[in-house]
């Protein structure tokens, strides 16, 4: 049996981990140009790279939460990391909104 705080922040971080790689890579592209063609050249590489440190944390950090999944006080002290990969997940999705329909 998983408790629900850590089953919520299994799957909140797994979905930022997937989300979170191309808009951090994005923010970070636009934060240096405004020039379409640069970047779409570099959206691609730069997602990668930055997938390439989130996912292996990410998986790290289930791994362990898996393997105490029945932790009744792990379960009471990962409520607040649930909520923040929630939000994470949020603001990603409001920013590719805004970036697809407010350009």
């Amino acid at each position: 049996m998983m408790h629900k705080n850590i089953s919520a922040t299994m799957f909140y971080s797994l979905l930022f981990a997937m989300g979170g790689a191309p808009t951090i890579a994005m923010l970070v592209i636009q934060a240096q140009t405004q020039d379409p063609a640069i970047i779409n050249a570099a959206f691609i590489g730069l997602s990668v790279i930055v997938a390439c440190i989130l996912v292996p944390v990410v998986l790290i950090q289930n791994a362990f939460l898996f393997f105490k999944r029945k932790n009744e006080q792990l379960e009471q002290k990962i409520k607040p990391l649930c909520q923040i990969y929630l939000g994470l997940n949020v603001l990603c999705l409001i920013y590719w909104l805004s970036f697809q329909f407010l350009k």
